[in-house]
């Protein structure tokens, strides 16, 4: 046995080979690298019986080592379109499942070489050529082989296809990968075409091997220099097929150049029967309105609403301009994103936000009200202390005045020091009273006590208490309707009340003035009545900042209302609660040096009542 230094040339690329099938098997969960293995494999196997049977070699003897390189020459065209398939994604169908649909031509070949000196249908005859240094094989190639030669370049050339399609789509930074690649299944294949043709380059030897061998260069430059299995490239189509974007691109013409699977869903035509037509016509059977706004737009950015079946749905539509490396318009490139998700969570957000806005207004609201809640108080309470204070001091006085000369002054001045300690406990107790049903109001424990009772002696009891005061103003005091009001059945005690707090308020803050004191009662349904009374003065009105205090508990004024005359500042707070716990109301209208007008009424049962119309006005 002797061996050329081409055998040895080519046993050492087949060395090659098998660690390049090593490094794919390794990695064999990679896409492209179980194939890729089953290559180098074949490659191995190829060379090194190409290599042994070049050589002097006694046993085996030649013809078993040019069945033992058809192994790897039988293999080889499955794995490479295998690989072609798995490594970029282009045949789905051809998994690892259903490659062996591929293998059953080289199962059928193997079986034919193994039988071949029985039927001779692959080689009809091979005669060895015993030269110096190489033994070379003459054969006479049989029908069948050419039928897997035919079969070997279809694998082959389908592989080649389907990566040349795929650099096409691939970005510029993988060209290098898929072009290594193309130029390791040209190499061989080209050698073994000028075999086949019996084109002659280098004396009689076949030159697909050395094919081979330039084809693993550039598989270990793809392997260790360009990382072919750890990264790999994805074509274009692939990205855009798989954007849950929908992406139609429009040429300068009108027409449907490229669309994804997306957009084909919301058109609801499958991509073939989108790709060749006019937009214009396939959008404007759908949405003419679409074809109308957008016919010349080149660029555009928007939220539209349209109908997507029975819905309606809200797209983000953008129009993108096309052009190529000389910057000449190509057309359009739509792009649309369904939000209409986005847009309800929006809409929900703006509703919350609305809502936490408004409750945000309250909790001010309340914060505010608690802190003139608490101001008032502190006013009150200073209000308080010097109108207790006074009295307190007065009776003190006319106690110790009483004590020091009960002697020495007449019986006169007595009774004078005694009405003055009268009127001051009086005092103290109507603001005893005033807290304390105050108090009760706001804990709910306040309860109505109905009787029957006259609206006139009512009326009549507490214009004779305010009596004094309005005498001593210099005011008239004029009676409305008073005498024309029967019997009625309500709570008597807070009807006079709140009547005595706005005839006592008029008196009180008018001077040479009119006070005017008028009831009615107007008949509603049923036995109810509605009595409502009302207490016009003429005197100097109220502040339009002050009459929105009117009803707050210890809102007291700061300027004279409060100050010249005594007092708590509850009387309108009871008062209103008092016609709202009789479910009624109290209203007041007033300006300032145009007088106060207080009206009341409440809901009341009827026992013996003049009824007035329900027109009179007041």
């Amino acid at each position: 046995m002797s061996f050329s230094i081409t055998s040895f040339l080519l046993l050492m690329l087949s060395i090659a080979a098998l660690s390049i099938a090593g490094y794919a098997w390794q990695r064999r969960s990679m896409p492209g690298a179980l194939p890729l293995s089953l290559m180098g494999f074949s490659v191995a196997i190829w060379l090194c019986g190409y290599a042994m049977r070049l050589s002097n070699v006694s046993s085996p003897p030649p013809l078993w080592w040019v069945r033992f390189q058809f192994v790897g020459t039988t293999a080889l065209p499955v794995a490479w379109l295998w690989f072609a398939a798995e490594y970029t994604g282009s045949l789905p169908w051809l998994n690892r499942r259903r490659v062996w649909l591929l293998s059953i031509v080289l199962v059928l070949t193997m079986s034919v070489i193994l039988t071949n000196d029985a039927q001779r249908l692959l080689r009809q005859s091979v005669t060895l050529i015993i030269g110096d240094p190489f033994i070379l094989v003459e054969t006479v190639r049989g029908v069948l082989f050419w039928v897997y030669t035919a079969y070997s370049y279809l694998c082959l050339l389908a592989g080649a296809s389907v990566l040349l399609r795929f650099i096409l789509r691939t970005p510029d930074q993988f060209y290098s990968q898929v072009s290594a690649l193309l130029t390791a299944v040209s190499a061989p294949l080209i050698a073994n075409t000028l075999d086949l043709t019996g084109i002659r380059v280098w004396g009689e030897l076949d030159l697909t091997p050395f094919g081979f061998a330039m084809s693993l260069a550039m598989l270990a430059w793809s392997l260790f220099r360009l990382r072919m299995l750890e990264i790999r490239p994805i074509a274009r189509d692939m990205v855009l097929q798989s954007m849950s974007d929908g992406i139609m691109a429009v040429d300068e013409n009108g027409w449907v150049v490229e669309v994804n699977r997306a957009a084909a869903a919301l058109i609801g035509l499958p991509p073939t029967q989108i790709v060749g037509k006019r937009a214009r016509d396939i959008i404007m059977t759908r949405w003419p309105e679409m074809v109308e706004r957008y016919r010349e737009v080149r660029e555009a950015a928007e939220e539209v609403e349209v109908a997507v079946g029975t819905e309606r749905r809200w797209f983000d539509v953008r129009i993108l301009p096309i052009y190529d490396a000389r910057q000449t318009y190509r057309g359009r490139l739509f792009v649309w994103r369904d939000i209409s998700a986005e847009r309800r969570i929006r809409a929900e957000l703006q509703r919350n936000n609305e809502r936490l806005l408004a409750v945000q207004q309250e909790l001010i609201a309340a914060r505010d009200a608690a802190e003139a809640g608490n101001r008032a108080k502190s006013a009150f309470l200073a209000h308080m202390s010097h109108e207790i204070r006074t009295p307190l001091m007065a009776i003190a006085g006319y106690c110790h005045l009483l004590e020091t000369g009960i002697e020495r002054q007449s019986l006169a001045q007595t009774r004078a020091d005694l009405e003055a300690i009268r009127v001051a406990t009086g005092h103290l107790l109507a603001l005893a009273n005033n807290v304390l049903e105050m108090a009760q109001i706001e804990s709910g424990q306040m309860t109505l006590h109905e009787v029957a009772f006259d609206v006139t002696e009512i009326v009549r009891d507490v214009t004779a208490t305010v009596q004094p005061l309005i005498r001593r103003n210099r005011n008239h005091l004029v009676m409305v309707g008073t005498e024309a009001v029967g019997v009625v059945r309500g709570d008597a005690a807070k009807v006079r009340q709140v009547l005595l707090n706005l005839v006592s308020n008029a008196a009180k803050f008018t001077t040479d003035g009119e006070v005017e004191v008028g009831v009615v009662c107007e008949a509603t349904e049923d036995d109810w009545m509605r009595l409502r009374f009302w207490v016009r003065d003429t005197g100097r009105g109220i502040a339009p900042e002050r009459m929105a205090t009117l009803f707050v508990p210890f809102a007291i004024a700061e300027e004279d209302i409060g100050r010249e005359q005594r007092g708590a500042g509850l009387g309108l707070a009871i008062s209103q609660r008092y016609c709202r716990l009789m479910g009624g109301e109290l209203t007041i209208e007033s300006a300032p040096g145009k007088g106060t007008l207080a009206a009341f009424w409440m809901p009341v049962r009827a026992l013996q009542v003049a009824v007035a119309e329900v027109s009179h006005q007041i």
